[in-house]
């Protein structure tokens, strides 16, 4: 019974938030939880403590797990975690008397192909593909294992919805709602000229279409993946594939979420 109780904290190292989780602590205590000292994979929560880097980050060092996640914002934008600091007695309370809802965020998928060997990788935003050392990179792209157009430029953003209002806005993406579930495409300062021609704007497809990026063989040795911010280098890449995965994290909120209440607060 008393693993049934367990929290894990998994915060950053900036003086606030170490001052955050320990608050975090005392007060969970007084309700009869119990905070692990390490990562616990019988915990019945996660609380990420920080931004949205910090989210993110806590996620994938953990390996995207089950366990029910919300963040605690110590961060400046904190587009993922819903709790401001003035509101953790308000939050303990309303979640140790179930006054809360889960919502499954599905993961992006990327399976990588190399010569010998092909590895995957996971991201709850987005996964870029890019040239090393900034190099102009040139890519296919098959949607549907149907070649679209060849992209010529700084490389190519693949974002889930959640994504689609981070890397992918900045790019000049578009933001797509949540629940659509989709996947968007966007190139990184794509070159047109009379050599390559591609569309300067992202393209969304369904869930179930997969994307596949080739590069051209002299590419081979240095394509860099950013994987919801950091960066992954491959050798000898020949394609990889980009799809929804059937691996979700479960999102924890304590009201309503009002996605496009977020989006203003955030942007506008």
């Amino acid at each position: 019974m008393e693993n049934k109780k367990i929290i894990n904290i998994i915060k950053n190292d900036t003086n606030f938030s170490i001052e955050i989780a320990a608050k975090l602590k005392a007060e969970f205590n007084n309700y009869g939880y119990t905070i692990s000292d390490e990562y616990n994979e019988n915990a019945v929560l996660n609380i990420s403590v920080g931004g949205d880097g910090s989210f993110l980050r806590s996620l994938r060092i953990n390996d995207f797990p089950d366990i029910p996640i919300i963040g605690i914002n110590t961060g400046s934008l904190g587009f993922y975690p819903e709790i401001s600091p003035k509101d953790i007695n308000t939050f303990i309370k309303d979640y140790s008397e179930g006054n809360y809802t889960i919502n499954k965020l599905y993961l992006l998928q990327c399976e990588i192909f190399r010569q010998d060997t092909s590895d995957t990788i996971f991201a709850l935003n987005d996964i870029a593909m890019k040239g090393d050392k900034t190099k102009t990179i040139h890519l296919d792209i098959f949607v549907d294992y149907n070649h679209l157009q060849t992209i010529s430029g700084d490389g190519i953003i693949v974002s889930t919805p959640m994504g689609s209002s981070a890397y992918n806005y900045s790019a000049g993406g578009s933001i797509v709602y949540p629940s659509l579930n989709t996947l968007q495409l966007t190139p990184i300062a794509p070159l047109n000229s009379k050599a390559y021609r591609c569309l300067n704007s992202g393209i969304v497809v369904p869930p179930e279409l997969h994307i596949t990026v080739v590069p051209e063989y002299k590419y081979l040795e240095d394509v860099v993946f950013s994987v919801d911010g950091e960066e992954l280098n491959y050798e000898r890449i020949t394609h990889a594939n980009f799809f929804v995965s059937k691996k979700h994290i479960n999102m924890l909120s304590m009201g309503i979420f009002n996605y496009w209440k977020v989006i203003k607060e955030k942007f506008i």
